[in-house]
């Protein structure tokens, strides 16, 4: 079998992008998506994402992580899905709506290679205080798609940062499933600087869209800053998080580049 599928990454955050509206894949794709992700003997990536057909919207997202298990979202993961999706002439009026594990979305190109992506409403989640890897922290637990834990540190590159995520990861305080960690620093320039630890791909990747959304919420909340959050990512990209206050939380749009790098084929025995 023959995969036909293209390299894509936002602000780092790196992806194999499938069209799969036809859909040809075998219903287990644990192994398939793991060995493709694969940065020594696969194409490697933080994850695949599958452009399927919806009945009511433009396209269906599904997304898988690099061990191939299925997530409810992935922030730089819709946009490049969005790009992808305008690049097969899906989408009207410039822009396109799609379906999520985590509800409908939408997006629209933005001059300079940009993708803008509508995520909507986040609730403001709750303070929480824990323990672990024998340090106390406090922080803001919130759910953008996906569960994300936002800790302020002074210095992001000075941390211990192997050495205390995976504890935090998988904190019992944070629920069964855990939740993705990351670690803010208010810079001089007006910025916050962020390092994640995504489940899923258990390790540090260079960009988290979602969690971009989830340190502007700590900003605008914990922090005293206003939107628009300029995000500086590990990769030395920004994420661009605008916003608006609501009676139920937050509207979030999440700005920030969707790069195609290259197509190719995987041949499948």
């Amino acid at each position: 079998m023959t995969i036909r599928f293209t390299k894509m990454h936002g602000a780092g955050n790196d992806f194999v992008v499938i069209d799969h509206r036809a859909p040809f894949l075998p219903a287990d794709v644990t192994d398939l998506f793991v060995r493709m992700c694969d940065r020594r003997r696969g194409i490697g990536a933080d994850g695949v994402l599958l452009l399927e057909s919806s009945s009511t919207h433009d396209f269906a997202m599904r997304y898988h992580n690099s061990d191939g298990g299925r997530a409810d979202f992935c922030g730089n993961g819709a946009r490049c899905l969005a790009r992808f999706a305008l690049s097969r002439g899906l989408g009207s009026g410039g822009g396109v709506r799609f379906t999520t594990d985590a509800g409908p979305k939408s997006a629209e190109p933005r001059p300079g290679r940009l993708i803008a992506l509508h995520f909507g409403t986040v609730a403001t989640g709750e303070r929480v205080s824990l323990e672990a890897a024998g340090h106390a922290f406090t922080g803001r637990h919130c759910v953008v798609g996906v569960p994300h834990l936002v800790l302020p540190v002074d210095d992001v590159d000075a941390i211990p940062f192997a050495d205390w995520s995976p504890a935090l990861r998988a904190h019992p305080a944070l629920g069964e499933a855990g939740a993705n960690v990351d670690y803010v620093a208010r810079r001089p320039d007006g910025r916050v600087a962020m390092r994640t630890w995504e489940r899923g791909v258990e390790g540090e990747t260079l960009a988290c869209g979602s969690g971009a959304m989830a340190s502007a919420l700590w900003a605008m909340l914990d922090a005293g800053l206003a939107p628009p959050v300029t995000i500086r990512t590990a990769g030395g990209d920004d994420l661009v998080i605008e916003a608006e206050a609501g009676p139920d939380g937050h509207d979030l749009t999440l700005v920030g580049p969707a790069i195609r790098v290259f197509d190719g084929e995987w041949q499948e025995p």
